[in-house]
């Protein structure tokens, strides 16, 4: 049994099932559905305008007003089109219309609505990755949270781009949004800051908890703190993907930062892993290091009682 979680027995507690890996693929086809709708309507938009303001292919190239959506319908993304000038994107203008749109004849608008979607694909996709990332924090925050609240401990937190809020004034939405709480426990306080840079290992970690009120969550009023090794009470990594696929990269990479923090803290600071996917050769390392004491703690994420009882561990340090 592991030392801080009672409801894992052995590593294949930690195992992902079918039923949950099912759940989350659904979760996530909604949430993908729903993002797709904005890509979608601009996609519509982009082919009344075509419809209206062209005859053939080579009318695209008078378009600017509309230059920077059809540059990305030539398969250039946002990101990359900020190291292009003027005279590149009129070139690869010129170049998507001579070689892809020109033979197409008068299709060439389906062409340009097809392809203009597959770069919009590009930048769902990048997104979804956040939002995997974004829904696996906001479980977690919510956990959290109705631990405090069981516990009758009065807690505050931040959420992006606001201010400290008071239990008193929770709300269940804020949870997806939320930076950093902070509580008294006994007679110390407690601050748990998500994705912050911790500057011992120079490297952005998902969950840390400090043992001191933090007033803010810029790096300016966290600088004190976060370089005060002492002020450290754990760090954990929190990995959302269901995709089992990704499961092991996800664990290297969780493992690769614990490993840094635990060279650079020497055992001094609790270690624990939350993940979605995990897999049998995953749930065999990450339960050996619970038992040797390289980890403090570990839950799959859609084990509810996993997730409650490190939670629970958490809030009590």
């Amino acid at each position: 049994m592991m030392k801080n979680n009672q409801f894992v027995n052995n590593s294949s507690d930690l195992v992902t099932t079918k039923d949950a890996r099912r759940s989350g693929f659904l979760e996530y086809a909604l949430r993908r559905n729903k993002e797709s709708i904005p890509f979608i309507d601009k996609a519509k938009a982009l082919q009344v305008s075509l419809q209206k303001n062209t005859k053939c292919a080579e009318d695209i190239l008078k378009l600017y007003d509309i230059r920077e959506t059809l540059i990305e319908a030539a398969g250039v993304s946002v990101k990359a089109k900020a190291h292009l000038d003027d005279m590149d994107k009129n070139e690869i203008l010129a170049g998507f219309v001579k070689e892809v749109l020109a033979p197409c004849g008068k299709k060439y608008i389906d062409e340009i609505v097809y392809r203009y979607l597959l770069t919009l694909g590009d930048a769902l996709g990048g997104k979804m990755r956040n939002i995997v990332g974004s829904i696996a924090e906001e479980k977690f925050v919510r956990f959290i949270v109705a631990q405090l609240q069981v516990h009758d401990i009065e807690f505050e937190l931040f959420p992006k781009r606001s201010q400290w809020i008071s239990n008193k004034n929770y709300r269940a939405e804020m949870a997806a949004r939320t930076k950093a709480l902070r509580w008294k426990n006994k007679t110390t306080y407690r601050s748990l800051i998500f994705n912050i840079n911790v500057p011992q290992v120079k490297k952005n970690i998902d969950i840390v908890l400090l043992n001191d009120k933090i007033e803010g969550v810029t790096s300016s009023i966290l600088a004190n703190i976060l370089n005060d090794k002492n002020k450290y009470l754990a760090i954990g990594e929190l990995k959302g993907g269901i995709d089992p696929a990704g499961a092991d990269e996800h664990w290297k990479t969780a493992n690769t930062a614990l490993s840094r923090v635990r060279d650079s803290f020497k055992n001094k600071i609790h270690l624990f892993f939350i993940g979605a996917a995990i897999e049998t050769s995953m749930s065999a390392e990450i339960y050996e290091q619970c038992q040797t004491g390289e980890l403090s703690n570990a839950a799959n994420l859609t084990v509810d009682n996993q997730l409650s009882a490190l939670c629970e561990w958490l809030i009590t340090q």
